[in-house]
């Protein structure tokens, strides 16, 4: 063989080796335990080791006709199908868990991954994601896309989608590390909600800003350009330092749209307050050096003063 002909091989080797450990990097490491798979793909024979494996998922006050019903049960058959559809494989989002697990052990020197499962469980949209310390619990059924949510409002349906997954479970972390405050004013529920999302926020790689707040590309684009006009109605209506509970229906909770009870309502996002505690937090951020650790601790009427926000015009 000629000496070209040996260099050819051994260039060729050499880029096989090249792509196999770039392909190695890319794999994620994490470990997501399908539950679902794993019971429907049980029997009433099998289910007792299902059981045994499993005990966190099948309480003592239900009899076992419960979880035998279960395997022959139709719309929870269909549901296990449909989600089969939408996660066939969950490579990308385990990659970006994995991130999440990352960013999280840079920033609290304490955080341990949890152990992840993914299941059915047919639950309240505001527990699709539960985060206990060693185990993280992923509802798939809750992430199907709006178009099988047709008897859901669409506000919240919008956001029943694979691409809020990540997104909801940086969210459930970082609620954990942020206490709320017994002051009852407006001011500090946004601003402990703003701890939050900004955390949230860190702990994304990539992530869009419609996804951090739940809501639409359009609703966020419709409060950045007019991000002024909304902190002038909150100062001029002497909101941020009010009581009334009233104000956090308007603000803070899950709504369609912020009740500002003008005509641009319905172009407004719902919890408008939460995002103006984010921008606050930010702002207190940008122009202090804290730690995230800080800032968590740290008062809310000393981060809005040190906070500097002043939204243009």
């Amino acid at each position: 063989m000629s000496d070209f002909k040996i260099y050819k091989v051994i260039l060729f080797i050499f880029l096989l080796n090249i792509m196999s450990c770039s392909e190695k990097q890319n794999e994620s490491s994490l470990e997501i335990i399908r539950f679902e798979n794993e019971f429907h793909n049980s029997s009433e024979q099998s289910l007792p080791l299902l059981i045994e494996k499993y005990p966190f998922f099948f309480p003592n006050e239900y009899p076992m006709s419960i979880w035998n019903d279960s395997l022959k049960d139709s719309i929870k058959l269909e549901l296990h199908d449909e989600t089969l559809k939408i996660f066939h494989n969950l490579d990308t989002i385990s990659k970006e868990i994995e991130l999440i697990f990352d960013n999280s052990k840079k920033i609290f020197s304490n955080f341990s991954p949890p152990k992840v499962f993914t299941l059915n469980s047919q639950s309240e949209y505001s527990n699709r994601v539960i985060y206990a310390d060693s185990l993280l619990f992923i509802s798939l059924d809750s992430y199907l896309g709006e178009k099988y949510y047709e008897e859901i409002p669409n506000y919240i349906s919008q956001t029943m989608n694979k691409k809020f997954i990540t997104n909801d479970i940086a969210l459930k972390l970082s609620e954990k590390y942020v206490n709320k405050d017994s002051d009852r004013t407006l001011l500090s529920e946004m601003i402990y909600h703003g701890k939050i999302l900004f955390i949230n926020n860190l702990l994304l790689t990539n992530s869009e800003e419609y996804l951090l707040f739940h809501t639409t590309k359009n609703k966020i684009q419709w409060i950045n350009d007019n991000e002024y006009s909304i902190w002038a109605y909150f100062i001029e209506n002497e909101y941020l330092y009010n009581t009334n509970d009233e104000l956090k229906a308007r603000f803070i909770l899950i709504s369609p749209y912020s009740k500002f009870n003008l005509d641009i309502d319905k172009e407004s996002p719902g919890s408008i307050g939460k995002w103006l505690g984010f921008k606050i937090v930010s702002s207190f951020m940008n122009n202090n050096s804290i730690s995230v650790e800080e800032l968590i601790k740290e008062d809310y009427y000393k981060i809005f003063k040190k906070s500097n926000y002043k939204p243009k015009k």
